[in-house]
């Protein structure tokens, strides 16, 4: 008798613990939950929709969400027409001389993303070259279009960034370092040209063109662009939802996984031992989103989180910053559910409830 009991109470420890750690053994990493969320806004052979609600690639997700799949050893479905449908975006864009400045960085970003060693065609590449070194001005920076003579500091920005791209060396580099110093504000920040204010955007690509162009030591005053740069992150630990965090204004309630990157890279650029790096990455991290895997801002007014392909990249990119990408291979213990673990969860339930009354009856003998 002792020893039929003693099987039983094995049998029911086996049961018991397999109905607890079913939720363990599907649990899935972060970086598992990524890669899908990034999947599941694909749209083969076109590119990538920023969230899964929508309807048509954006180059700037595709450019994004390539650069995150790339990083873990995986590509999107269907490369050969992507990378056709790419290039046919590219040219029809100076075909119908409609060049739009930030797509066709994006475009060309998402080329060289998935082929490391895109060559592309050489006409093309000297239509490009000549469409952008007509946006250079004469007294600095370079402008969002060749027909226009207004210099900006985003233009500017993105020009640097297809210069970089298509290999071609950037030209009188001394003249557009003095133009972007002449858009210092006294506050520290830095303006969209030389009569704006100042706002955290426009500071982050000042910061990230003089470093770009060697003269990272060359800020108007490096002291106040720090202080600058701090006053849009979030020391408050009582702060619970912008804790280590940045805002986008001054004004703003909510930190944003985007102005976060743009305010910790920027301060990285300058001087890294001014980043609070643990707090920050605990920050991103909580803002990842398990019911669809991506990572979403906090919207002012609604409870409902929306991932999105952009914010993702940029919590991405810095938890990268700080070395932390490690981890998103944590595995959180999120159960999705699926009717084949309901079947097993109630049949384990079931058994173990079935050996509990033999159990019980055969002591009753």
């Amino acid at each position: 008798m002792k020893s039929k009991f003693r099987y039983f109470t094995i049998l029911f420890l086996v049961f018991f613990f397999t109905l607890n750690i079913i939720p363990i053994v599907l649990g899935k990493t972060r970086n598992a939950y990524l890669v899908d969320f990034i999947f599941s806004t694909e749209i083969e052979g076109e590119g990538f929709k920023n969230g899964i609600e929508g309807e048509e690639p954006i180059n700037e997700a595709t450019a994004y969400a390539l650069e995150i799949l790339d990083y873990y050893g995986r590509t999107a479905h269907d490369i050969t027409d992507l990378e056709t449908y790419l290039e046919t975006e590219l040219e029809t864009m100076f075909d119908d001389d409609e060049i739009v400045l930030y797509e066709l960085y994006y475009l060309l970003k998402s080329l060289y993303v998935l082929d490391f060693d895109y060559s592309i065609e050489a006409s093309l590449k000297n239509r490009i070259h000549q469409f952008i070194n007509g946006t250079e001005q004469i007294s600095g920076g370079f402008s969002f279009s060749n027909t226009s003579t207004l210099a900006s500091m985003s233009s500017t920005y993105f020009v640097v960034q297809v210069f970089d791209l298509i290999e071609e060396p950037i030209p009188n580099k001394t003249v557009h370092k003095d133009w972007i110093i002449l858009c210092n504000n006294s506050d520290g920040g830095y303006g969209g040209n030389r009569s704006l204010s100042s706002n955290l955007l426009t500071t982050y690509y000042a910061v990230y063109l003089l470093d770009t162009l060697n003269f990272s030591n060359d800020l108007a005053d490096i002291n106040l662009t720090l202080t600058y740069l701090n006053s849009f992150y979030i020391q408050n630990p009582s702060d619970t939802n912008n804790f280590g965090g940045c805002l986008p204004d001054l004004t703003a309630n909510y930190a944003l996984i985007s102005s976060t990157y743009h305010c910790v890279s920027a301060i990285y650029i300058i001087n890294e031992s001014m980043l609070n790096s643990g707090q920050t990455t605990k920050w991103v991290l909580s803002r990842q989103y398990f019911q669809d895997g991506g990572f979403a801002d906090i919207t002012e007014g609604t409870s409902q989180r929306i991932s999105s392909v952009i914010s993702s990249y940029y919590a991405f990119e810095t938890l990268d910053l700080f070395g932390s990408l490690g981890k998103l291979s944590a595995a959180v213990f999120m159960v999705e559910f699926e009717y084949w673990i309901l079947i097993i969860i109630l049949g384990s339930i079931g058994l173990v409830a079935a050996i509990g009354v033999i159990l019980w009856r055969r002591r009753r003998i």
